[in-house]
């Protein structure tokens, strides 16, 4: 297909927005920058992984990408196997299953819009946060030791250690309530953690 800049593109996606097995983008688009282009494509319903690929390697351009609908982060200059990695993760996750939505009581779960909801109030989860969150959802009741999530949610990144769990753990238990409301992620001394169905 051809595309002059950002717009053009996000046309020509629009009107395939199901043949996509993978999108890697730059930062640096004419017309529409990469993160415009890949937040509007999510918010027109497409689910394809996407791969940033781009030389902007502060973490506020990484925030930014995450914010707009992005999988993954790869900064230049990169090692090509690492690249392969990635692809590798990216494509082994089942794109059909991030249209369901999931809900457990009173909290609901949109994978597809990256949507998260108690009641009716709406709760924002960083990508880390809403991927732990959808995995431990589709396997409630279920017990996970930080070695298995860490392989399954973290896979390549270069950041997975049990203090990014605990902490990624610990951010969704706040922002999904305060001390009065039972925590759905429970830790289970010595085993490690599981989803509580309501």
């Amino acid at each position: 297909m051809d595309a002059e800049d950002g717009a053009d593109l996000l046309a020509v996606v629009g009107r395939v927005v199901g043949d996509f097995d993978l999108a890697i983008l730059d930062w640096e688009l004419p017309g529409l920058s990469g993160p415009e282009l890949c937040g509007q494509y999510r918010e027109g319903g497409g689910v394809a992984p996407i791969l940033f690929l781009t030389g902007k390697t502060d973490i506020e351009h990484k925030s930014q990408g995450f914010s707009a609908g992005a999988d993954d982060y790869l900064c230049k200059p990169f090692d090509m196997q690492e690249l392969i990695l990635r692809i590798d993760s990216l494509m082994r996750r089942p794109t059909a299953l991030k249209s369901e939505s999931l809900s457990s009581g009173d909290l609901r779960v949109e994978p597809r819009s990256g949507r998260v909801r108690i009641e009716e109030n709406e709760v924002r989860l960083q990508p880390k946060e809403m991927a732990l969150l959808e995995f431990l959802m589709r396997n409630p009741d279920t017990i996970f030791d930080p070695a298995n999530l860490l392989a399954h949610v973290w896979e390549t990144d270069s950041d997975s250690s049990e203090i990014a769990l605990r902490t990624c753990i610990s951010n969704i238990r706040k922002k999904l309530g305060g001390a009065d409301r039972k925590s759905v992620i429970e830790s289970v001394h010595g085993r490690g953690y599981r989803f509580n169905t309501v």
